[in-house]
């Protein structure tokens, strides 16, 4: 078999900073099979800093080791951007570009050659092109699609090398149709590079508990249905509702008891999605009285702990108002309603009749 001489163009998915230890990338590389045929053999491409030879492996030969002159290298800072629906996402994109030898910058004109860059989304199976852009050249490309923008140029001009660019891409006001794995091509000469980035959308769930703050109920008697809303979220998957005691008469965190249940999800048109989730209590016991109930809402999108909402249980007959202090009240403010009706009734009478009294006079 022929070794030829390899020119590599290396894509880096999270640019890091240089250490002390070698970097271990695995990569493959092609070499003349004879015959036109090419084979293709998987590598370890060892990154370090310094003209020192590498440190021996037992695995391979010596003859084994190549030194391979990286000429473009494609990287980018965030691999994995999580964007909340409606706000820009902005993709970094670098890219950099050393000439094989120094005769062969020479032989071409001074400064950076010409690029094209290319974003591309794969989504659920499916491709499109979002931008494509060649500075320097006078080329047809399609327009832009989804209002997408791309900082494409070389950041320095030195007239043989080595340049360095930006082909950061700009979405605006993200929906979660666009989120996927996105594709960026760096094109020059004779040479490509490429690297994806997997794009999230997200939006954190609003929660809020029903009824609320306060919830009743007598001694030996469930209190009513609590309800709990989740509202306006994205993604509808790894969503999970807990429900909590807390205090009450072992004066500690606890499962909350009784029947649950979720409902049905409602959709939106931000892409965003809302749910209810239901939980029935059991009887009270007065031991209970000034514990709270909590429902707490787990999604990627929020922090480990979640979010949460609750209310407070008050039994009837201890501490605060008794159940008959409560119907008390009610037939108090229901007679002095009727009260206030009477005298505006008799008002309203007097007044219609004073125009009729002057009349007769």
């Amino acid at each position: 078999m022929k070794r030829v001489s390899l020119l590599l163009a290396v894509a880096l998915g999270l640019a890091t900073a240089v250490s002390a230890r070698p970097a271990v990338i695995e990569c493959w590389f092609v070499e003349d099979a004879g015959g036109g045929k090419l084979a293709k053999k998987p590598a370890a491409l060892l990154l370090r800093q310094g003209a020192e030879s590498p440190p021996p492996r037992p695995d391979l030969a010596p003859e084994r080791y190549l030194k391979v002159h990286a000429v473009l290298t494609v990287f980018t800072h965030t691999p994995t951007p999580r964007i909340r629906i409606g706000q820009d996402a902005l993709l970094d994109l670098s890219f950099a570009y050393m000439p094989l030898t120094p005769k062969a910058a020479t032989s071409l004109a001074p400064g950076p050659p010409p690029f094209g860059l290319e974003w591309r989304r794969q989504h659920l199976g499916k491709g499109h092109l979002l931008l494509a852009v060649t500075p320097g050249l006078n080329g047809q490309v399609p327009a832009a699609r989804e209002g997408a923008v791309a900082f494409a140029a070389w950041d320095d001009d030195e007239p043989w090398g080595p340049w360095t660019g930006n082909g950061t891409f700009w979405l605006p006001a993200v929906k979660p149709s666009q989120e996927g794995t996105y594709l960026a091509t760096v094109h020059l000469p004779y040479l490509q590079g490429q690297i994806t980035l997997e794009l999230a959308v997200q939006k954190p769930p609003k929660v809020a508990l029903t009824p609320a703050p306060l919830v009743w109920a007598a001694p030996g008697e469930a209190p009513p249905e609590l309800l709990c809303l989740v509202s306006h979220f994205y993604p509808s998957q790894g969503l999970e509702v807990e429900w909590e005691l807390r205090g009450g008469p072992e004066g500690r965190f606890q499962k909350a008891e009784g029947q649950r249940w979720l409902s049905a999800l409602r959709h939106h048109s931000d892409g965003s999605v809302s749910l209810s989730a239901h939980l029935q209590p059991p009887p009270v016991t007065s031991e209970q009285h000034g514990a709270r109930y909590a429902c707490r809402v787990h999604h990627p999108s929020l922090p480990a702990l979640g979010r949460s909402a609750e209310v407070t249980l008050q039994v009837a007959g201890l501490s605060g108002p008794s159940l008959e202090d409560g119907i008390g009240l009610f037939l108090s403010a229901f007679l002095l309603l009727g009260l206030l009706k009477a005298l505006s009734w008799a008002a309203a009478y007097l007044a219609t009749q004073n125009p009729t009294e002057k009349k007769l006079e």
